[in-house]
């Protein structure tokens, strides 16, 4: 018997699952700035005038980038006919974010589709995408600075492997948004992996922000979650805007009143100064 748990002892000091991880350009990356990043706008370009009313609200409010939606990217293909947007619509998207002096974020979803760097000031990286190694190679070859989304089985170690590999194809800027993982409670959608956040942060100047509408799917729980995040030391936030969420064209049970973003933004701001 203590020959065989000597054996067992031995093989398990022995074993391996994959290789080490390995990421020195994420420990030595510096960030070209210390602002922090607040990200608002709705889930799905509807119109022109939607857009453009949430928009200067959000900017308003102290937003630094508009995100909204122009490739259809969700879990199931919607009963609505929207995504894959026609480039007149996605160029009127950088056309408003410019409008408000905003930076505005189109997800890329095909390494194929190199001719919206035109209209896109950043480019997202979607975490089912987030080990997608062509993609990350044409997204950081483009130059645009990229907003990484976690994956929501994905290690911090996973994680940190997918910046390396977008920092060792020339990526200059580059943010980590955690927007949740996978988990067996079934109170939200996904489970925001708060502690995500400081994990990183002992290892590398990569910004990380919470994304508190993707990573609970609630809108009860986004504000709550987005503050923990701050509190946690995120370097900003993501939140979903909507003027009648009820009936925005997809994720409705997340997106929250203008007002609601205020009323965040407010108490980020008074959280910042009592650091």
């Amino acid at each position: 018997m203590v020959e065989r748990d000597e054996i067992l002892m031995e093989f398990n000091r022995k074993r391996k699952f994959g290789p080490k991880p390995f990421y020195p350009l994420v420990e030595a990356y510096k960030r070209p700035d210390n602002n922090m990043i607040f990200i608002g706008g709705p889930c799905s370009y509807e119109s022109k005038s939607q857009l453009m009313s949430i928009a200067f609200d959000v900017a308003k409010c102290g937003a630094t980038h508009l995100r909204s939606g122009v490739f259809r990217a969700g879990t199931y293909p919607s009963k609505h006919k929207f995504g894959w947007l026609d480039p007149e619509m996605i160029a009127e998207f950088h056309n408003i974010a410019k409008t408000f002096q905003l930076q505005n974020i189109i997800e890329l979803l095909d390494y194929r589709d190199e001719w919206i760097f035109e209209y896109a000031d950043c480019l997202q990286i979607g975490a089912r995408q987030m080990q997608n190694y062509t993609l990350l190679k044409v997204a950081a070859e483009s130059g645009k600075p990229i907003f990484l989304k976690r994956g929501t089985n994905a290690t911090l170690d996973e994680t940190l492997g997918a910046c390396e590999w977008l920092l060792s194809f020339g990526a200059k800027e580059l943010c980590i948004i955690e927007r949740g993982s996978v988990s067996f409670l079934d109170h939200c959608r996904w489970e925001a992996s708060i502690s995500m956040i400081p994990a990183v942060q002992a290892l590398t100047k990569i910004p990380i922000i919470i994304d508190a509408s993707h990573s609970t799917g609630r809108r009860d729980l986004v504000r709550p979650m987005t503050l923990a995040g701050i509190a946690a030391g995120a370097d900003g936030c993501l939140v979903e805007v909507h003027y009648d969420p009820d009936n925005s064209l997809s994720d409705s049970e997340q997106a929250l009143m203008p007002e609601e973003y205020r009323n965040i933004m407010e108490m980020i701001k008074k959280m910042i100064e009592l650091k």
